[in-house]
């Protein structure tokens, strides 16, 4: 038992740098495609958990997912985005409304609305820098 432990810790770690090399080698673009990416690992992840009977408020995934959103909508710069920003602030108060509904009513369905919404944008997102 100790032995399983001890790798799944190990595991662990070497996620937790390979996240932090890849964000401190990232530019503004990479930091928010990695945002994007993380985002929707975790709404699979949340609608995994709550497939297999997890509440949706106050799982882990919940929480994460939330902050995710609110760190790409304080990354937007309102001040040179112009409609763009406009609109990305909607959707990202919209996708946080969307997810609070979910936990609220335990909607697996409303996980999956919010994450078809951030695929769109994550393509393209990423589509710009192709």
């Amino acid at each position: 038992m100790v032995m399983r432990y001890n790798v799944a810790a190990a595991s662990q770690h070497y996620k937790k740098i390979e996240l932090e090399s890849r964000v401190t080698e990232a530019n503004a673009h990479g930091l928010v495609s990695l945002l994007y990416k993380e985002l929707l690992v975790t709404l699979d992840l949340l609608v995994v958990s709550a497939n297999g009977g997890a509440q949706i408020s106050g799982n882990k995934y919940y929480s994460k997912a939330l902050s995710i959103i609110i760190s790409l909508a304080s990354s937007i710069d309102l001040t040179r985005g112009g409609d763009l920003s406009k609109t990305l602030q909607r959707v990202y108060r919209g996708a946080s409304s969307e997810l609070s509904k979910a936990a609220q009513w335990n909607d697996v369905a409303k996980i999956e609305e919010v994450r078809e919404a951030i695929s769109q944008i994550a393509n393209a997102w990423n589509a710009i820098a192709e």
